[in-house]
């Protein structure tokens, strides 16, 4: 399933580039894919997905995607659907107090602005944009309303779009019809 694949190549991005910092031992940052109550507990940065949606602008556009063999022609796939994810990306309750625990959320969206466009080849994704979001107060509270027994963190929110949903089976491609003639009407044989 894409949503999976992606949101797992989304959190390798991120402990990839939190940990390829100058200074940072390796495997310093825990990133938890969970609800924000759930996987805050031991983690410097928690990613949730909060919301799916189509994707608006791709509605009726063609999915192309290269074919199994490196030599096959790319193929149209129908119908595939295009889809938008939307993640809350806060400061885990693992993450030292204060400045130093906002620079791990500061080094996070720094990951995601320089990795997009992110490829998954496993997903058959070539390109999905990693675009932050703009959220109002209203918003942000209604997401933080989900956890009514938690307390609002440092967040931000951001955008993975196009992620594409292919149907499990792909038809094969129709034998091309081959031409032949054939003649109507009565033959006369001839004695």
């Amino acid at each position: 399933m894409a949503i999976d694949t992606v949101t797992a190549a989304i959190i390798d991005m991120l402990k990839e580039s939190l940990g390829n910092q100058e200074g940072v031992p390796p495997n310093s940052y825990v990133i938890s894919f969970a609800s924000p109550n759930e996987g805050a507990a031991n983690a410097d940065v928690v990613l949730f997905l909060y919301l799916v949606t189509p994707a608006p602008e791709l509605r009726n556009a063609e999915r192309i995607r290269p074919w199994p063999g490196p030599n096959d022609p790319p193929r149209v796939i129908e119908p595939a659907v295009a889809l938008e994810l939307h993640f809350l990306l806060t400061v885990g309750a693992g993450a030292p107090a204060g400045a130093a625990g906002l620079s791990r959320l500061v080094d996070a969206v720094r990951a995601i602005e320089g990795a997009s466009p992110l490829a998954v080849p496993a997903a058959f994704q070539e390109a999905i944009w990693l675009s932050l979001l703009t959220l109002s107060s209203d918003e942000m509270a209604r997401i933080w309303g989900l956890f009514p027994n938690e307390n609002c963190r440092s967040s931000i929110a951001f955008r993975a779009s196009p992620v594409w949903i292919d149907p499990r089976a792909v038809e094969d491609d129709a034998t091309p019809v081959s031409e032949s003639s054939s003649k109507a009407g009565r033959m006369l044989e001839e004695a």
